[in-house]
């Protein structure tokens, strides 16, 4: 919560500081809307609640270039803010639905005794449960956003293994396909077949390893 804090306290040194110009409405507004990617509902709606105070006094008796506003615009305005909270607490909402339930996926994956690795289109890794760390004997932070052909191919194949990587995302959504991938352990390149599922989380294309 520092972060929000610091925010409005910037915006109003910035109002204090251009006192011929307000500022304040239109920061805070902005301002709750960015909260809305970062904070939880309940967060983004005890700011706008609390926001909306500074907004509608500042409306009220801040001039603006000197002049005061009229009870009409003071409404409109008041009604812009309300709007921009309402989507912002419907976007937080939606997001922090969405971290629970992918969180809540990837809790299953690590209670399970397969490895599996869930990276992005990219390459790099999200996740890896811990059958999969035990299998590359690293910690899950060590591996958590390596890129996955730093960890599966070696560098004289790793042209291949980008090319069969990308092929697992052209498949249609929640369709299997497979792969040939590699790992160094203490007793060498040990070569591991790959089944991969590519889906949609979020807006984004994740793709589904499990090794065997």
């Amino acid at each position: 919560m520092a972060v929000p804090f610091v925010a409005v306290l910037a915006i109003f040194l910035i109002e204090v500081e251009t006192p011929g110009i307000r500022v304040t409405p239109s920061l805070l507004t902005i301002a709750l809307a960015i909260f809305a990617l970062f904070l939880s509902p309940r967060a983004v709606l005890w700011w706008a609640v609390v926001l909306f105070v500074p907004v509608v006094l500042t409306l009220w008796l801040v001039p603006n270039a000197g002049v005061r506003e009229s009870a009409n615009f003071v409404a409109l305005r008041s009604a812009a803010y309300l709007a921009v909270a309402w989507v912002a607490v419907g976007l937080s909402r939606y997001r922090w639905d969405s971290e629970r339930r992918l969180e809540g996926m990837l809790a299953l994956f690590d209670s399970l005794q397969t490895p599996i690795v869930v990276s992005d289109i990219d390459g790099n890794i999200r996740f890896a449960n811990r059958a999969c760390c035990e299998l590359l004997g690293r910690g899950a932070k060590e591996i958590k956003d390596t890129n996955f052909f730093a960890v599966f191919s070696q560098p004289d194949r790793r042209g291949q293994s980008i090319e069969d990587y990308l092929k697992c995302f052209d498949q249609n959504t929640n369709q299997s396909t497979s792969m040939t991938v590699s790992i160094q352990d203490a007793a060498g390149e040990k070569m591991l077949r790959a089944n991969c599922v590519s889906m949609q989380w979020n807006h984004q294309r994740l793709l589904v390893t499990q090794l065997s």
